[in-house]
Parts: C-alpha cells; sequence; structure tokens
C-alpha cells in the first residue's frame, strides 16, 4: 500500500469516527441536557421564543418531550424577568424590551420600564447639562466685559436650576 493510499484511508477512518461520535454527543446534549433549567436561565434573561429554534432540531426527534420542559423552564424564568424592579433596571440600562412578558405581568414591568426609561433620559441629560455647566463656567472665568459677564452668569443660573429641577425628578423617580 503506497504513502497515498495509507494517509488517505487514515482520513477516511478519522472521518468516520468523528461522525459517530458527534451524532453520540448529540443524542447525549439532548438526552442530559436539562431543558427546564436552560428555559428556566433564557426566560430569566429576557429571550424571545425563537431562543427555542435554535436549539439542535435533533433533538425533537431524540427526545420528544424536551421542548415542553423548556417552555415551563422559560415561563418560571419569565416570572423572574417580568417584575416592575427589573424593568426600571432594563429601562434605566437602556435595554430594548422584547414583549415577552405573559399580558398578566406585563403592565407591571412595563411601568418599571417605563420609570427605568425616564431615569435614563434625566441621567443623560444631567450629563449633557454638566458639560454645558463647566463650559459656561469656563467662559464666565475668562470674559473681561461686564455685560458678557452678566449674560453668562445668567445663562450659567439657568442650566443649573434646570440640572436641580433634573436631579429632583431624577431622585422622585428612582425612589418610587
Amino acid at each position: 500500500m503506497g504513502m497515498g493510499l495509507r494517509v488517505f484511508s487514515l482520513i477516511a477512518i478519522a472521518i468516520s469516527l468523528s461522525a459517530c461520535a458527534s451524532k453520540s454527543v448529540d443524542r447525549a446534549g439532548c438526552d442530559q441536557r436539562d431543558w427546564y433549567e436552560l428555559g428556566r436561565h433564557d426566560g430569566a434573561q429576557g429571550s424571545t421564543n425563537d431562543q427555542l429554534s435554535k436549539y439542535s432540531s435533533d433533538c425533537r426527534r431524540l427526545r420528544p418531550d424536551w421542548e415542553s420542559m423548556y417552555a415551563n423552564g422559560r415561563n418560571a424564568g419569565l416570572v423572574e424577568y417580568c417584575t416592575s424592579e427589573n424593568g426600571f433596571e432594563l429601562g434605566r440600562m437602556g435595554i430594548t424590551y422584547m414583549y415577552v412578558c405573559p399580558s398578566q405581568l406585563e403592565p407591571a414591568f412595563l411601568s418599571g420600564y417605563r420609570k427605568g426609561q425616564r431615569a435614563r433620559a434625566l441621567e443623560i441629560e444631567n450629563k449633557n447639562l454638566d458639560t454645558k455647566i463647566d463650559l459656561m463656567t469656563e467662559k464666565l472665568d475668562q470674559a473681561s466685559q461686564e455685560f458678557e459677564r452678566g449674560q453668562l452668569a445668567r445663562e450659567l443660573k439657568q442650566l443649573r436650576a434646570k440640572r436641580e429641577q433634573n436631579q429632583k425628578e431624577l431622585n422622585k423617580t428612582v425612589s418610587n
């Protein structure tokens, strides 16, 4: 047997063995995976039902009950995800809500989510105001004419008042 034929034979055997190994791994992955816990985790993360289709279609053939176990776990996870407090945090972080909450949990979640979005908007506006206040203060320090200094001082006072008003609203939004 020539050297090329031997190498070809070894490669063919290796491919055959790896194909067998991958089929057994797929089966083991379907049989041994904790589908309830995986679903619970996905639900707690707010994953959509599209996540279900990402899991191997081979599992439907190998273990027909995995989808119901996953769905039960996902529903349990959504109970964790769909709270007003979590909605607030997600809104404040600017994370998009994918409308995964069950109808009985969604109103409370959305209420928190909208408050979080408002808090985020106020925090961003406050950062922008802080930048403007710093620039205005710098301009005021460098201004030499009395008229210019008076105008800059008035603008600075308005910016600070708006910043204080935003902070009060933010504190109220966060404490509710």
